[in-house]
């Protein structure tokens, strides 16, 4: 009776000291009173659901006020309309909209826009909508929501993103240069810094833009984890675009950036473009990244991974899924894929980049049939990579699309234009598909290739089945 006596007290003492160590709850129910709160820290903010219009409260001497807080200095520094600037804090926004007026972004001066900018440390966000309003030719060149700080978390976050000029030709007309007219970008949720999480969140895209996206802009941008993340574009086809009897292709004589398989710069008939840019993005010069149960649907690529030689940890996929893509997975080197899959509706089911080494992939194949021209499976160059390719329904229906093995992407990733040999050597190649040749190219060397199917050298069938080494 007394030991259970010491525990009853032991456990309302413990009860009594948490309670004790808990911050009072800050209600918020303004824009106001969110601004000030986002400056401090140390608090538990729990904000009035509802729908909070930045456009109602930055009025002119708002604005002016924030230009005047603004930092100034050479590129492009960070811009911002609601700044998190305060560490420590968890800010619940559940059932709350954060409305963005995409008239707004001409009202600052030039810079990088980050509409919410979480700078400050060990900071929480829950359960926040962000949409856009206002004229949807306007984007910013930014993003909606930008991480610097570390030690963040965004747990079901949802971001609504519009707004971008032009948009409905994905980046046929250019992405960066060159570019054939003005580009206003917007994407989503951009991550730098570290040990950042993002769990159960989504951006949906109907903007020229990232929907996530992962660099280190000046930072050292490592430990980074989106978990169970969805994102999601639009796809349109080239036949509708060069339907089109007026505007901006129409006045471009429906040129490209890109050039096609017959040597003109034009935009193609007969394939499907995303009105995104990619799904997931990671850049060069991150540390340890892990991509954990997230989905892309219609985005450009599913999932495109900057992964480089000199990485001293791999990039991690498990668990990752793209559907309806331009490009389920476009990777790099260091890269670690395991329990992901992906369709070949719109393109390829794989890019392993030229120059890259030292990825370890297996991806599975969810068998359909393309809705548009669709001219491989998997495309595979670089050095030092294990791959293997399988389905889990041998039986679905899929058109025997070859696997190119020694040959990289074509330029941009765009499918219009050629496939070219490319430098490939120690790269083991599993293929557990049953009707998908594996061609081989001459600059390939030292490969160990296992197949059910015919293996292509020199434009002559090879009668390898099985193993087989080249």
């Amino acid at each position: 009776m007394r030991i259970k006596l010491y525990l009853s007290l032991a456990l309302i003492l413990t009860a009594l000291e948490i309670v004790l160590a808990t911050e009072p709850v800050v209600l918020v129910d303004t824009l106001e009173e969110l601004y000030e709160a986002a400056s401090q820290s140390g608090q538990n903010v729990r904000v009035q659901p509802g729908v909070y219009r930045l456009a109602h409260y930055l009025n002119d001497e708002r604005l002016e006020q924030l230009r005047s807080e603004l930092p100034e200095g050479k590129g492009r520094p960070p811009r911002w309309l609601l700044r998190f600037s305060g560490s420590d804090n968890t800010f619940d926004f559940t059932e709350v909209t954060i409305e963005i007026d995409t008239e707004l972004y001409s009202k600052l001066p030039y810079g990088y826009m980050r509409c919410l900018f979480i700078d400050g440390h060990n900071n929480s966000l829950q359960g926040l909508t962000i949409r856009n309003t206002g004229p949807e030719d306007k984007g910013s060149n930014g993003n909606s929501l930008s991480i610097f700080g570390n030690h963040t978390l965004l747990e079901d976050v949802a971001v609504y993103v519009s707004g971008s000029s032009p948009y409905g030709y994905g980046d046929l007309l250019g992405k960066g240069g060159p570019v054939l007219t003005g580009l206003k970008k917007q994407s989503g949720i951009m991550v730098a810094g570290q040990h950042n999480t993002l769990r159960r969140c989504k951006v949906i895209s109907r903007a020229f833009g990232h929907c996530f996206y992962i660099q280190t802009q000046g930072h050292d941008t490592r430990d980074i984890l989106l978990e169970d993340c969805y994102a999601e574009g639009l796809m349109r086809t080239t036949n509708e675009m060069l339907a089109e009897t007026e505007g901006i292709v129409n006045e471009l004589g429906y040129r490209s950036v890109y050039q096609n398989r017959d040597g003109r710069y034009m935009i193609t008939p007969g394939y499907t473009k995303s009105l995104s840019e990619d799904g997931f993005r990671t850049y060069g010069g991150v540390g340890k990244v892990t991509l954990r149960n997230c989905t892309a649907l219609n985005t450009r690529a599913g999932f495109e991974i900057g992964g480089t030689n000199e990485a001293e940890s791999r990039t991690v996929l498990e668990g990752c899924q793209a559907y309806g893509t331009e490009r389920a997975y476009l990777l790099g080197s260091n890269v670690w894929v395991r329990n992901c899959r992906g369709n070949i509706t719109h393109g390829p089911l794989l890019y392993l980049r030229e120059n890259t080494q030292g990825a370890d992939i297996e991806l599975e194949l969810i068998p359909t049939l393309p809705t548009s021209t669709v001219h491989v499976l998997a495309t595979i160059a670089g050095q030092e990579h294990q791959v293997r390719l399988f389905t889990k329904d041998p039986q679905g229906l899929v058109p025997a699309l070859p696997i190119m093995l020694g040959f990289g992407m074509p330029a941009h990733a765009e499918m219009s234009s050629p496939i070219l040999s490319k430098p490939t050597h120690h790269v083991t190649l599993t293929n557990e598909l049953l009707c998908h040749p594996i061609i081989v190219s001459d600059d390939a060397k030292d490969l160990d290739i296992q197949s059910p199917g015919v293996v292509v050298k020199n434009r002559d069938t090879l009668s390898h089945r099985g193993r087989g080494s080249w």
